[in-house]
């Protein structure tokens, strides 16, 4: 029995959410929470499920997906590199090490009015903010992905007359990349973060937008169903870059489960 669970370990996964849904469903329902600030789960589900034949929904849902997306993507444009050269060269680390622990602390979210009045309230500003936020996790994984090779690999590098940029594509690079995709998968639960949060704040479409909209208009239903489809979001995002992790660094996980030791 126990063996079978293990193999199929989503089976306990989907009962336990089944169970924290008809406690959600039973409470309200007969009377233990205020109904009118907590609806039952189902009235939240069939609210969630009216979502989708709302023609404006898929245009908040795309402009939410385009800002999440586009700015992990350009935070992972400029954090790899730059992590990489300031692993590489000491001299860059000890520049902007100060700046980044200084930045590292300050909430992102705070800057969205300066970014308002830079950008304006459409998808540059939303952008920015999730580029300010993502980029240090992505950079400071990289540093430590880059720390962490061995050096003899540089130097074997170095000894057969290999120059930096191809030391950093052929040696760097692949040798940092679990730690970096660890970053990156920190990062990606960061953009969705801040960027709910700053549609919430101050846009004009988004996701973020419709749950503020709805919890202003008292729609109590609808406020619930918008917080299940932003669960359901990150849910898909964080498996969806499971699956490209796996495709592209597969092979460290399988060479990390051959080196390790067998139990007896």
């Amino acid at each position: 029995m126990m063996s079978t669970l293990r193999a199929h370990s989503w089976v306990l996964g989907l009962a336990t959410v089944v169970l924290v849904l008809a406690f959600w469903q039973v409470m309200p329902q007969f009377g233990y929470i205020d109904r009118l600030m907590v609806p039952p789960a189902g009235d939240a589900i069939l609210h969630f499920f009216y979502e989708w034949a709302d023609p404006h929904f898929y245009v908040d849902l795309a402009s939410t997906l385009m800002r999440i997306i586009g700015g992990f993507l350009l935070a992972a444009a400029i954090g790899i590199p730059a992590g990489l050269a300031m692993g590489y060269w000491t001299l860059g680390f000890r520049m902007f090490s100060l700046t980044i622990d200084v930045i590292r602390p300050l909430p992102s979210t705070a800057l969205v009015p300066i970014a308002a009045l830079i950008f304006g309230i459409g998808n540059g500003m939303h952008i920015f903010i999730i580029v300010l936020a993502t980029t240090v996790p992505i950079l400071l994984a990289t540093i430590d992905g880059v720390h962490g090779v061995d050096p003899l690999l540089i130097d074997s590098a170095r000894t057969l007359g290999q120059s930096t940029s191809r030391i950093f594509r052929t040696v760097l690079l692949p040798a940092a990349m679990p730690r970096i995709a660890t970053g990156l998968r920190v990062a990606i639960a960061i953009a969705l973060i801040v960027g709910i949060s700053s549609e919430m704040m101050m846009s004009a479409d988004g996701l973020g937008r419709r749950v503020v909209y709805a919890q202003r208009m008292l729609h109590i239903p609808d406020l619930y169903a918008g917080v299940l489809t932003l669960a359901i979001l990150g849910f898909c995002l964080n498996r969806a870059f499971l699956f490209a992790e796996g495709k592209v660094i597969g092979w460290h996980r399988g060479a990390t489960k051959s080196d390790a030791p067998s139990n007896p």
